[in-house]
C-alpha cells in the first residue's frame, strides 16, 4: 500500500473535475477540498474541453440523470480518454433501475472508465451476475458469486480497476485483489458517502503516476478509516454530525494515522 500517496495529494493539490449527483454535490466538493485537492463541478458543455485538459482526475456520477447531463457525461468520458486523464465512474442505482444500466451501456460506447466504484449490486449488474438489490443498496443473501469474483470480472470486462464498497471494500484488477477492512455502518446511513469516495478515488488517481490500483486502494483506506475514527471518538453521534466530522477527519488524517490504524490486505 503506497501510504505516502496521502502526502502527495496534499503537496500536489490535484484538481478533480466532476459531473456530480445534484443531491450530494456540496458534500463531494467539500470532501475533495478537505482531503487536500481542488474540486471543480461543471454542467456547462462549452467549458468541458478546457476543464478536462486542466484536470488531474475526473469523476462521472450518474446519481441524478437527465438528457443534457447524459450527453455531458458521454462527452467528458471521451475527452478524458483523449487527454489520457484518469476517470472514475460511479454507476449509481444501476442494480435496481434498468434505465440507468441502459445509459451506462451507452456511456461505454463513448469511452471507457479507468476506475469503476459501486456497491455489489451495481457492479454485479455490469457483468450480468445475479445479485439481489433494494433501491440503490445491495443485499448479500448468499449469492452464487463472491464479491471478489464479481470485482475481478468487472475489471477484466472493462479493462479497469474496480472498487466494490461494503462492510469490506474490495479493490480489483483482472489479476490482483485487495481488501480494506476499516469503516463503520454509519456510512450506509449518511447519504452521499459513496459519491464522496468516488471523487476521492479520482483525487488519488490524479497523483498516482498511473498506478490506479494503488490509488483506489489508498483512497478507500483513507476514507473508510476516517469514518471509523470519527465513530470511535464519538460513538453516539447521528448521521448529520457524522457528515461534518467526517470532513474534519479527512482534513486532519495523517500518514501516521493510516500506518497505525489501517486494516487491509493486498
Amino acid at each position: 500500500m503506497q501510504i505516502d500517496l496521502l502526502q502527495k495529494v496534499r503537496t500536489d493539490n490535484p484538481m478533480v473535475l466532476n459531473i456530480a449527483n445534484s443531491v450530494t454535490q456540496g458534500d463531494v466538493a467539500n470532501a475533495i477540498s478537505a482531503i487536500g485537492a481542488s474540486p471543480l463541478m461543471t454542467n456547462y458543455d462549452q467549458e468541458l474541453k478546457t476543464l478536462a485538459q486542466f484536470a488531474n482526475g475526473i469523476c462521472i456520477n450518474i446519481g441524478t440523470l437527465d438528457q443534457r447531463q447524459n450527453e455531458l457525461s458521454k462527452s467528458l468520458l471521451k475527452l478524458a480518454n483523449d487527454f489520457n486523464k484518469p476517470v472514475v465512474l460511479d454507476p449509481v442505482g444501476i442494480g435496481a433501475v434498468p434505465e440507468r444500466l441502459n445509459f451506462v451501456e451507452e456511456l461505454f460506447q463513448a469511452g471507457k472508465p479507468t476506475i469503476i466504484r459501486g456497491n455489489a449490486g451495481e457492479v454485479a449488474s455490469l457483468v450480468g451476475a445475479s445479485w439481489s438489490a433494494k433501491g440503490i443498496d445491495s443485499i448479500d443473501d448468499g449469492q452464487s458469486q463472491s464479491v471478489d469474483e464479481i470485482a475481478k470480472d468487472c475489471a477484466k470486462k472493462f479493462s479497469c480497476v474496480t472498487v466494490v464498497t461494503g462492510v469490506t471494500d474490495t479493490i480489483a484488477t483482472d489479476t490482483s485483489i485487495a481488501h480494506v477492512y476499516n469503516g463503520h455502518k454509519m456510512f450506509t446511513t449518511r447519504v452521499g458517502t459513496g459519491d464522496m469516495l468516488s471523487s476521492i478515488i479520482a483525487v488519488f488517481a490524479g497523483v498516482s503516476d498511473n498506478d490506479y490500483f494503488e490509488a483506489a486502494k489508498m483512497a478507500s483506506l483513507v476514507f473508510s478509516l476516517s469514518g471509523e475514527l470519527v465513530m470511535k471518538e464519538s460513538p453516539n453521534i447521528g448521521p448529520s454530525e457524522f457528515g461534518g466530522r467526517l470532513l474534519d477527519q479527512l482534513y486532519n488524517i495523517t500518514v501516521e494515522d493510516v500506518k497505525k490504524w489501517g486494516k487491509y490486505d493486498e
